[in-house]
């Protein structure tokens, strides 16, 4: 199901109030949403993946172990009966391993629990809840449960009435609380976190039924109060000095193949814009010295591998505690052994890195791919944000830095939108795009004839938003800034990535002169180029004439039916992608399509009937 009109309004009213009184400037505000997870959502119309309850855990010999290394943004449903946390490789600094779980104030909807909810209080938020384990052991087996904490990460941090709390599930009082923190702010430079060591030894719990949980307690009208959780881990035959593990492991994300930007228009690439060395970083969590290898490869958009097999041979990887993060170079700085070619096209490239390591804990830490845009779009956010920027200042300006190297027509702007008002009729910009000042934008050479709105209907991949030029904009080579003017003294938030950092190309005004921005983070604001031809089947030509068509059920599973208002019974189709790009070509059908082959995502199918044409959106749902 769709997030409802009600929750919409409580946003609104919410974030209106909250912001009175904001001083003027650029300010960095939290999120009051994910949009990530309200895609998922969304995407899923609410049917969220369930654990079969019957199914009891056993120990076996790893034990329980959840490094949250896995796709999310939910958990996994072979441990964990709640879809309350944030699954995600975004919101931590220095994780134990790669991914985290991510306690807010936010609901398994993406949404807050409670819009009305005080920026000062605090109440139970989210839960992460174990299947039932079999614990029917002695207490002389030795059982111990760890994990690690850290409160804000990157995100917010959590204030002192907020916690996270860890409960057991007592045979015959219930749920007891056997640890809690009280939240805390960590420095612009402690990246450290708790590890948390609890020996099982009360017979109430060692039963075949056992179940542990955390919560945290925050404000539940926001995206903020953040706790991270890494490396949950149950075992047998454990000791109070049990407090490394036998796990070799990326730390981070992979970053962008290209030198400057993390994706870029295909026009405007040249070889001299991909890195010449790539980079990683590796953590052994053990004691001792551990010997591995690392390898990579790289494959284009259908899958074939371009380059040779990288191989960075085997070396002695030291443990975390003793010398900190991995420095061999040709494991963690290795060469690109393949240069992108000069292209006559959009591409899609994927990178994927390798460790091996035996024996190994959670091999699922020990692989991370990177996919590279070279298409339409110029970019220097990771598409996930972790806050976002706004001013309170009538006519405030905001503007991203971007250089071009050969002339080109841009034809959209791609925005994330923090949604905070969902409804487009309140608070509206246009669209700007400013010559080069010299150190700041100049002249505007672009002012959208008409208002636009922040939406966010969640049509775009990672729910940025696409806003169509009046005209395509020709621009010749050199720099040039993209942003808007906003008609309004409301925070308009515009996303933020805080992993990569491109503070020095965003720049505002609110009194007549441009300023550099003081915070760090990127904009997700993305200049979208190419000449019309290139988004044919994305809008209609003037000069045709419209075929009136409805395309349902939308969205679809596998057969997509047409239905035309007046139908000559020559028909065909062709499927495009949001890029432009044709995914099937011109094709006769009868009265619907197969579209069981496609990804999940949203399409356009270019409908002809007789000389009429007409393009219409759909959105593909495997169920």
């Amino acid at each position: 199901m769709k997030i409802s009109t009600n929750k919409i309004v409580y946003v609104m009213l919410f974030i209106f109030f909250s912001n009175l009184g904001f001083s003027q400037g650029l300010v960095e505000n939290e999120l009051n949403s994910n949009l990530l997870i309200v895609s998922k959502y969304n995407q899923l119309e609410g049917k969220l993946k369930t654990p079969v309850i019957i199914d009891t855990l056993s120990l076996g010999v790893k034990g329980i172990l959840d490094d949250f290394s896995y796709s999310g943004p939910y958990p996994d449903t072979t441990i964990w009966i709640d879809n309350k946390v944030f699954i995600n490789r975004d919101f931590a600094k220095a994780p134990i391993t790669l991914g985290i779980a991510t306690f807010d104030g936010l609901d398994e909807t993406g949404y807050p629990y409670d819009f009305t909810a005080g920026p000062t209080t605090s109440a139970v938020a989210d839960y992460l809840t174990s299947k039932p384990i079999n614990l029917n052991y002695p207490a002389t087996d030795s059982i111990y449960f760890s994990f690690y904490c850290q409160p804000q990460g990157i995100g917010n941090a959590p204030e002192y009435q907020d916690s996270l709390v860890l409960q057991f599930k007592h045979s015959t009082a219930g749920w007891r609380n056997i640890w809690a923190k009280k939240g805390s702010t960590l420095s612009t430079s402690d990246s450290t976190w708790d590890f948390v060591m609890i020996p099982i030894t009360d017979t109430a719990y060692l039963k075949d039924d056992f179940q542990f949980r955390f919560f945290n307690r925050a404000t539940i009208s926001g995206n903020t109060d953040h706790w991270n959780v890494d490396y949950v881990y149950l075992n047998r035959i454990r000791n109070v000095n049990d407090t490394t593990f036998e796990d070799v492991s990326f730390v981070y994300n992979t970053p962008s193949l290209l030198n400057t930007y993390s994706a870029m228009p295909w026009k405007q690439y040249d070889t001299t814009d991909m890195k010449t060395l790539y980079a990683t970083t590796i953590r052994n969590n053990h004691t001792v010295t551990k010997n591995g290898s690392f390898i990579y490869k790289m494959y284009d958009d259908l899958g074939a591998q371009v380059n040779a097999t990288y191989s960075g041979g085997s070396f002695n990887i030291d443990p975390f505690a003793t010398t900190g993060y991995m420095n061999y170079a040709p494991f963690t700085t290795p060469p690109v052994n393949y240069k992108i070619p000069l292209l006559t096209n959009a591409e899609r490239f994927t990178i994927e890195c390798i460790l091996s390591c035996s024996p190994d804990n959670d091999r699922m830490n020990d692989t991370v791919r990177h996919v590279q845009d070279v298409t339409n779009y110029f970019s220097y956010d990771d598409g996930t944000a972790e806050n976002s920027f706004g001013m309170s200042t009538l006519y405030a300006q905001l503007a991203e830095k971007f250089v071009l190297k050969v002339a080109d027509s841009m034809q959209y702007i791609d925005i994330y939108f923090n949604p905070f008002l969902t409804n487009a009729s309140i608070y509206s910009f246009n669209l700007n795009v400013w010559s080069d000042g010299g150190s700041a934008p100049g002249a505007a050479i672009y002012t959208g004839a008409n208002p636009e709105f922040p939406t966010y209907s969640g049509v775009m991949h990672n729910q940025f938003i696409r806003y169509k030029l009046d005209a395509p904009l020709y621009l010749s080579p050199g720099t040039f800034y993209v942003g808007f003017t906003q008609n309004t003294n409301q925070f308009i938030n515009i996303g933020v990535d805080k992993n990569i950092n491109s503070q020095s190309k965003i720049f505002y005004n609110v009194s007549g002169v441009w300023n550099n921005s003081p915070f760090f983070g990127s904009l997700m604001l993305h200049p979208v180029f190419g000449s019309y031809a290139e988004f044919t089947g994305i809008e209609d030509s003037p000069a045709e004439t419209k075929a009136e068509a409805t395309v349902f059920p939308n969205p679809v599973n596998d057969r997509l039916y047409i239905d035309f208002k007046t139908d000559s019974g020559k028909n065909s189709f062709s499927i495009i992608d949001l890029l432009g790009k044709t995914i099937v070509g011109e094709q006769i059908y009868s009265d619907y399509i197969d579209v069981s082959f496609l990804e999940n995502g949203v399409y356009f199918v270019q409908l002809k009937n007789d000389n009429k044409i007409s393009t219409l959106k759909f959105i593909k749902l495997k169920q």
